[in-house]
């Protein structure tokens, strides 16, 4: 169990450090549905601990964006392209 959750949070931290919060969504989906199958496969007690998974990977996305916040102000890595579009 211990190595799902330090999976979930290094896949968190990475996709903070590259992509947008439309991510984080898709990989919150699919650990949601991880968490059910668990819960289906193997009882309420499994299910219960795979939301240690989800909190992980939530504490490491928001890890992955200080990160890269970090880095930008340090000049080691290119502030992310973002379109401004006008009204």
């Amino acid at each position: 169990m211990l190595a799902a959750i330090a999976l979930h949070f290094v896949a968190g931290s990475v996709a903070g450090l590259i992509f947008t919060i439309r991510m984080l969504l898709v990989l919150i989906a699919i650990v949601l549905a991880e968490g059910v199958t668990a819960t289906m496969a193997l009882g309420l007690t499994a299910g219960l601990s795979s939301l240690g998974g989800l909190v992980a990977l939530q504490i490491g996305y928001l890890g992955g964006i200080c990160l890269r916040s970090v880095l930008e102000r340090a000049g080691i890595a290119q502030p992310s392209v973002r379109p401004h579009h006008s009204r």
